[in-house]
């Protein structure tokens, strides 16, 4: 099998090439060949890529792994310049596409993709082990990186003063020692937001580690696909519902039994189960 996968830079992306290749596949990255069974697409930030290896070769089927497709999206200014219109042309145009969540497969029925051709399949987590001591010391992570346009954005922050909480922000820039310890040290995880793909794969890392989280009840939360009743659910429609929550959390700090933690997050796929699964469609596809 030969493929062109297309990505920008991403940890969690780009390491699928040697295992692919250790599977006997020729993968192009961010290259085309006109003998490629598919073209994947991975994220709405390389679709002029995309569109340019498409109407190069347009034979080659487009399979679109689907990393978010938020609402925001369409309702406020788009900071990072994304194409999301000639995106959500090529999500029309895919043979299949593959959610990582179920939020996102509802919010593409919602813009009128059709969902018969949507999978589900969880992107893997890079899962570690902490070395040093895993310890509660009195504060609450917010590990994701800043989405203002989310309708939930600065609840945390806002509910931590009103408290008087401890709260560490990771905004994404951490060194990865340093990310690894502020997850291993707090209190619990929160993602305050409406509407994420994932919830973040940290709240799932961190929960490896005996962390809990606590994530809204909105039907676009992905986070509920990865945690499920794992997490704790504060109303997505009510500050004060989000507000007392986070003071019950702090003042009631569940302490989770590692070794189901473990468990429950050694059950996720791994790397190599991912391109397994990935594999194992697009074998299935060659043959429809």
């Amino acid at each position: 099998m030969r493929i062109s996968l297309i990505t920008p830079p991403s940890k969690n992306i780009e390491p699928w090439v040697p295992v692919f290749e250790s599977k006997g596949v020729t993968v192009h990255l961010n290259s085309i060949h006109p003998e490629c069974d598919f073209i994947v697409n991975t994220t709405q930030a390389t679709v002029g890529l995309l569109d340019i290896f498409h109407k190069t070769y347009s034979k080659i089927p487009i399979i679109s792994y689907m990393l978010d497709f938020y609402k925001s999206v369409w309702t406020a200014p788009n900071p990072h310049g994304y194409d999301w219109h000639k995106y959500k042309e090529y999500l029309h145009k895919s043979m299949e596409i593959w959610s990582i969540s179920n939020e996102g497969i509802l919010r593409m029925e919602e813009e009128g993709i059709d969902t018969n051709k949507c999978k589900f399949m969880k992107i893997w987590a890079r899962f570690f082990d902490y070395e040093d001591p895993i310890e509660d010391k009195r504060y609450i992570l917010n590990p994701l990186r800043p989405y203002v346009a989310d309708k939930n954005f600065g609840w945390l922050k806002r509910a931590c003063e009103e408290l008087n909480i401890p709260l560490v922000e990771t905004k994404n820039n951490m060194s990865t020692s340093e990310f690894q310890k502020v997850i291993a040290e707090c209190s619990f995880m929160c993602c305050e937001y409406h509407e994420m793909s994932t919830g973040g794969l940290t709240l799932l890392e961190g929960h490896r580690l005996g962390k809990v989280s606590v994530i809204s009840d909105s039907p676009y939360q992905g986070g509920r696909d990865y945690l499920g009743d794992r997490a704790i659910y504060f109303n997505d429609n009510s500050y004060e519902d989000f507000k007392n929550t986070i003071k019950e959390v702090w003042e009631n700090t569940p302490t989770l039994n590692r070794k189901e933690c473990e468990d429950y997050c050694n059950n996720h796929p791994t790397l190599e189960d991912t391109i397994d699964i990935i594999l194992e469609r697009l074998k299935h596809l060659i043959k429809v």
